[in-house]
């Protein structure tokens, strides 16, 4: 990669990745800041550099020209509780009205700018997809990152460190890079492992089944799906909290893979890697904090990769696939639907000839088909919501366009041992592993296994 040709935020997360790998970060942030400023003078100023050099290292911005603060230190020990989506007013550069390209991309009109021209973000609005990141090209607008106290846990050694990765990840970093060989990458780098995060989607998928054969009954029940987006849960609550109660109690994969491995290693940490920014808000929620220990996008982990000099498709194809089909097709609009459907057919086989499923990609669709339903206007009584058009594929944090992403995910889904999760031996594994050695438990209501792949959203 010629890192000349980046623009500041990847030259950036470069730089602040590849110091804390080397153990150096806090001895050189000034002189980084020195260097990009340099580099950059034409077009921002030390301040701009400064925070951005803040947000990479997970601090919110602030108005001078060092990068660090006598008290910052002690916030950079992992993820802070406060918003993932920030503003850097200072590099905002007060486009004309008619022409604020961030305005038009959120559609919740959560940014908004004040008599200056300088950019702000009502975050009781906000659902923090992070579309609008890329929509300035300034850097006005930007999501912290975690992976300067990840790198140092990675090498401290302190903990088994675990990478749950997201099902959208196949081909993304390269057509070359298998599976197998992103796996070794991630050992490399110093993981204790890989969890295919779709596995945990099979334990979700046969949870959702159970949970639409008890709620559903009549043909006014019905059930909201996509627990896999936090957006689309958050819309529900901020806007349509009437509705609410339809939702699938269940957690999401990423959450569950946590919550299942620390069962069996409860001092292990899990880092989730994905496309999806909003993760990094859901991991801190207060019915979920304490399963993902922190989150990465694909975006920020081929940062890391280029740092470290780590090349995975120089890598040995080491792979361990463990999820269905099932699991797999989460990354995509309907793949969800699509899933619980044929669960359901193997599990509850009269029960499938009632479902009715509906899915529903990009926050505006969702938003208009909310509003039908809480109108009464609706057919459907299993109703999957992605924010994301093209469904996680289409996450501002991934690496190929949407279409593309999906397009590997179906070859990697239809390359599964396992169509559903009831014909998948791994799930029955885990399973054994949790003391459920007789088969498949109850997984609705408050059964134990219910409990540990549950949320309480009410």
């Amino acid at each position: 990669m010629d890192h000349t040709t980046l623009s500041l935020k990847p030259r950036i997360l470069y730089h602040v990745a590849k110091a804390a790998w080397e153990g150096t970060l806090f001895d050189r942030r000034e002189e980084i800041c020195t260097m990009v400023s340099e580099e950059f003078k034409d077009k921002h100023t030390r301040r701009q550099v400064a925070n951005q050099i803040r947000i990479a290292m997970g601090l919110d911005p602030h108005d001078d020209e060092l990068v660090l603060n006598d008290y910052d230190e002690e916030a950079l020990m992992g993820m802070g509780n406060n918003s993932i989506v920030i503003t850097n007013p200072d590099a905002c550069q007060a486009c004309a009205k008619e022409e604020r390209k961030c305005e038009k991309s959120c559609p919740l009109q959560a940014i908004t700018h004040d008599e200056f021209g300088k950019v702000s973000i009502n975050q009781d609005k906000c659902l923090g997809e992070g579309h609008c990141i890329q929509a300035c090209s300034f850097g006005a607008l930007a999501e912290k990152s975690q992976f300067v106290p990840l790198i140092n846990l990675l090498k401290q050694q302190s903990h088994p460190v675990y990478a749950s990765i997201a099902p959208a990840f196949v081909g993304q970093f390269g057509s070359e890079v298998t599976p197998g060989k992103l796996r070794s990458a991630l050992l490399k780098m110093g993981f204790a492992d890989v969890l295919e995060t779709a596995l945990y989607a099979d334990l979700i998928t046969m949870k959702e089944a159970f949970e639409f054969d008890e709620h559903v009954k009549t043909d006014q029940d019905f059930m909201f799906t996509s627990c896999c987006c936090p957006v689309w849960i958050k819309l529900i609550e901020n806007k349509f909290p009437d509705l609410m109660e339809h939702i699938s109690p269940s957690v999401s994969p990423m959450i569950a893979s946590a919550r299942v491995l620390k069962q069996f290693e409860p001092d292990a940490k899990v880092v989730f890697i994905g496309p999806c920014i909003a993760k990094k808000s859901e991991a801190m929620l207060p019915d979920l904090v304490g399963a993902i220990d922190y989150v990465l996008t694909f975006q920020e982990l081929a940062t890391i990769f280029e740092a470290t000099s780590i090349h995975p498709a120089d890598q040995e194809d080491n792979e361990k696939a463990v999820a269905s089909w099932g699991g797999r097709v989460y990354a995509y609009t309907g793949g969800v639907s699509a899933a619980v459907a044929t669960t359901l057919e193997k599990m509850i086989p009269h029960k499938v000839q009632k479902l009715v499923s509906l899915k529903v990609d990009g926050i505006p669709d969702c938003q208009k088909l909310l509003e039908q339903i809480r109108n009464g206007q609706f057919t459907a009584n299993f109703i999957e919501g992605m924010a994301c058009k093209g469904g996680c594929v289409g996450g501002p944090g991934r690496l190929l366009p949407p279409e593309e992403g999906r397009e590997h995910v179906k070859k990697y889904g239809a390359n599964a041992l396992a169509n559903t999760p009831v014909e998948n031996p791994q799930v029955y594994s885990i399973l054994a592993r949790l003391g459920h050695e007789s088969g498949v438990p109850s997984l609705s209501g408050k059964s134990p296994m219910a409990e540990l792949l549950s949320r309480r959203l009410i």
